[in-house]
């Protein structure tokens, strides 16, 4: 069964670190999270690159993503500067996303211009499509809709 709240971001400055940390929280509240990896990867969206990782949470639990810019000429730099770390965004799970993606904007929701085909073009591509709830429709945070996914050695790969 697909998780709902698929997932939570976290925008941090030091993703290693950040890993280590939520590493010893996780393993308090939840052992077996030991055996689950947690991979660090660099990727692309579009023009933007960015360093992330995603702890896959057991069951229907929510999973764990974090986010770092992976230098100071990017807008999730300037965001970091700004606002400094915490909540990137909440991503929710649809097994309908076009419908729910024509819907939201036919309710006069703020979504981005348009649905967001995340298709294989490289090592660090998924197959997992997605888009954007402006924070001005969400009171003021960031939400993703995303197709139902799993995590396989740390990548998001379409599927339940």
């Amino acid at each position: 069964m697909a998780k709902t709240v698929a997932h939570i971001c976290i925008l941090v400055a030091d993703i290693d670190r950040a890993i280590e940390t939520y590493r010893r929280m996780f393993e308090a509240v939840s052992p077996e999270l030991r055996e689950r990896p947690v991979v660090r990867q660099e990727r692309r969206a579009g023009d933007e690159k960015y360093i992330t990782a995603f702890f896959e949470a057991p069951g229907d639990a929510c999973d764990i993503q974090l986010l770092q810019p992976p230098d100071e000429d990017s807008p999730l730099h300037r965001r970091l500067e700004k606002y400094g770390e915490g909540l990137h965004h909440i991503a929710f799970a649809s097994r309908h996303l076009e419908d729910t993606y024509m819907r939201l904007r036919a309710d006069g929701v703020s979504v981005n211009d348009r649905l967001v085909p995340e298709r294989p073009e490289g090592d660090d591509a998924t197959d997992v499509s997605h888009f954007w709830i402006l924070p001005r429709s969400a009171h003021g945070v960031l939400i993703e809709m995303i197709d139902p996914y799993r995590v396989a050695d740390g990548m998001l790969t379409a599927g339940e």
